[in-house]
């Protein structure tokens, strides 16, 4: 109609909505413990992954299985023993690790411990716990049961018939320390980190405890009654969008120890995600997770209900025999169709008999191996695949491997690179299924071999991203801090040689502002690849500044870190570098400090080479300064 207003908020209906997701993270100590925890590190991707906000959703372990199931979370923050029975089970994929706060935790892993009163000095050993009273946090707790099982079993106790008593708490893991004390129980486990958490918070009760079983491990800073595990990974849901799990990672791997969300997890970081072997060898041993017996046993129930049975079979069979002709049609075109459903899937499908020796390769298979199906016939699985170890490139499978080495090979690992005829290397996630007997068919084993080398490609070229230069491609600042922190561990606890070398250029200035910031980058990519020629392999390069570079010259005392420092000056400072078809000159001036035990952090570190650089400055550039003992104390105010 004439003079009518526009509809109110038009403009906005082509607006991209904003897509919600959720991060379900284990309340291992509660909800409430959970929420202060992670509900930063939630607003904190909301704020990074442009279109997206993030939820927290705290779950305890028996609603975790069922919520994974029921695609509830698109992300998943669980212990370690979680995630490898959610990956096997329900594709899950772990993007990250978690890293703890202090450096040189043992490859960030955890473990547990096992505490009971102060007074009770007749518990000093695990063995000892033989014919007490032991409570838990949860049957199917990773760090809090598994790991102490563990030991129990290796210490000789059958926690079924050694322990007086095994009950357990659930959630918060505090209370079986409170049913300690209680006199309850006569001891209590649960993860390592517990006690001290709590001893910060200055909770009395710690007090009233000690460890028992108590374990060292070099630079473990916590008290722990078992061997160490990998951290907690965070995962996503297998059909997570690329591009919004792109984001993620990204955002993941650029959070440092110094963010508030960091520092309310009590966490240092994310690093790329870790191997979980030893998680797996544990179920293994155990027998729980992802290799528990089948609950149902078939033998003792034939044997409780044999009579009932034979009755029942009897009468069955008289009305099964009007059918056999019909059944036998059925399962013919069943399996005629079966074969043509696995001939329509685009992974890798191989079925096995019981001596290992191939019965059936679909298509896809077929093309991964570059035979045809007559060839395939007849060869054992390491004549069709050439499939090697990710690292060390050694064969996966022995020569003629069939029946159960076969299946202890394969069942240790969940990745292999492939090789192809062609020469051509894929990398394939190996999913071992055991099938049942079948009367007339000899198939023992499904084999499914999926492509993920686009996905691992993803992840590495993430990580590079996440902790290189983008201009120089040498190390960034954050992560050159990190390997400078490991060098001054190594340094301080296994008297390991190591020297720092800042190197500032010359007149680089008077260069970018004559002839404009391309040839200045251009200058800055050629200083780079001499610092790396200069180098040994080993040896840690990084551009830390605009016109600054450092280097981790291992194995390398002060005197010798000048003469590398010379040869730096000499290279960049003796002739002109060709830059665009012009000669340009600049040079070096270098401080360096050798890292020892008088050295107590990095920022002194880095404090100590500028002033030697600076010294060097003032004598003329194109100089090596070494670090004085009056350049090395501690930061004021640190």
């Amino acid at each position: 109609m004439p003079g009518a207003l526009p509809a109110a908020g038009a403009g906005d209906a082509d607006a991209p909505a904003e897509k919600r997701l959720v991060l379900g993270v284990l309340a291992h100590r509660g909800d409430e413990v959970a929420r202060s925890r992670w509900t930063p590190f939630a607003e904190y991707l909301s704020e990074q992954v442009d279109g997206a906000s993030f939820e927290l959703e705290p779950v305890d372990n028996d609603g975790l299985q069922a919520a994974v199931a029921e695609g509830r979370f698109d992300l998943i923050l669980t212990n370690s023993g979680s995630y490898v029975m959610l990956e096997q089970q329900h594709g899950i994929s772990r993007i990250a690790t978690m890293q703890p706060r202090q450096v040189g935790r043992d490859e960030d892993r955890f473990g547990a411990v096992v505490i009971t009163r102060a007074d009770r000095e007749d518990l000093v050993e695990l063995d000892d716990l033989r014919g007490q009273r032991l409570s838990a946090v949860h049957p199917d707790a990773f760090g809090g049961w598994w790991m102490t099982w563990r030991e129990l079993q290796a210490a000789g106790l059958d926690v079924e018939s050694d322990l007086a008593a095994l009950v357990f708490t659930g959630f918060p893991v505090g209370r079986g320390l409170d049913w300690v004390l209680q006199g309850e129980v006569d001891a209590a486990t649960f993860r390592t980190g517990i006690l001290e958490d709590l001893a910060a918070r200055g909770d009395p009760r710690v007090d009233q405890v000690r460890v028992v079983g108590e374990r060292a491990f070099p630079s473990f800073t916590y008290r722990a009654s078992t061997r160490l595990y990998p951290e907690w990974p965070l995962a996503m849901r297998g059909d997570l969008d690329a591009g919004l799990a792109h984001a993620i990672l990204l955002a993941t791997l650029s959070l440092d120890e110094g963010h508030p969300a960091s520092r309310a997890a009590g966490i240092g970081g994310w690093a790329a995600p870790r191997s979980y072997e030893d998680v797996h060898g544990l179920m293994y041993e155990l027998g729980v997770g992802l290799y528990a017996p089948q609950p149902f046993d078939v033998l003792a129930w034939l044997r409780g209900h044999l009579l009932w049975l034979v009755s029942v079979l009897a009468a069955v069979a008289l009305v099964a025999l009007l059918y056999v002709s019909r059944v036998h049609a059925r399962v013919r075109r069943s399996g005629h169709n079966l074969e043509r459903s696995m001939d329509a899937i685009p992974d890798a499908v191989i079925t096995l008999d019981a001596h290992g020796g191939i019965s059936y390769v679909n298509p896809a298979a077929r093309d991964l191996a570059g035979l045809t199906r007559d060839q395939v016939l007849g060869c054992s699985l390491d004549q069709l695949l050439d499939l090697r170890e990710l690292g060390t490139g050694r064969p996966l499978l022995p020569d003629n491997a069939r029946g159960e080495r076969l299946d202890q090979v394969l069942g240790e690992r969940s990745d292999a690179r492939l090789v192809r005829r062609d020469g051509h290397e894929l990398i394939v996630r190996i999913a071992r299924t055991a099938l049942d007997p079948v009367a007339g068919s000899s198939v023992r084993t499904l084999l499914v071999l999926t492509d993920v080398s686009e996905e691992r490609r993803l992840v590495d070229r993430l990580v590079h991203e996440a902790s290189h230069d983008g201009l120089t491609g040498l190390l960034n600042r954050r992560a050159f801090e990190r390997e400078l922190e490991i060098a001054m561990h190594a340094a301080r606890e296994n008297r390991a040689v190591a020297s720092l070398l800042l190197v500032d250029l010359d007149y680089f200035k008077e260069v970018n502002d004559r002839h404009g910031h391309r040839v200045g980058d251009d200058l800055l990519r050629q200083v780079a690849h001499v610092l790396r020629q200069l180098t040994r392999g080993h040896d840690a390069v990084a551009r830390i500044g605009g016109d600054e570079f450092a280097i981790i010259a291992r194995d390398t005392n002060a005197e010798y870190g000048r003469i590398l420092g010379q040869r730096i000056c000499s290279a960049l400072g003796d002739r002109p570098l060709q830059v665009e078809a012009r000669d340009v000159t600049i040079g070096a001036s270098v401080g360096v400090v050798e890292l020892g035990p008088d050295i107590p952090g990095v920022d002194e570190a880095f404090v100590a080479a500028d002033r030697a650089c600076y010294h060097a400055k003032d004598q003329g550039r194109g100089q090596v300064g070494l670090a004085r003992k009056a350049d090395i104390h501690p930061i004021a105010g640190s």
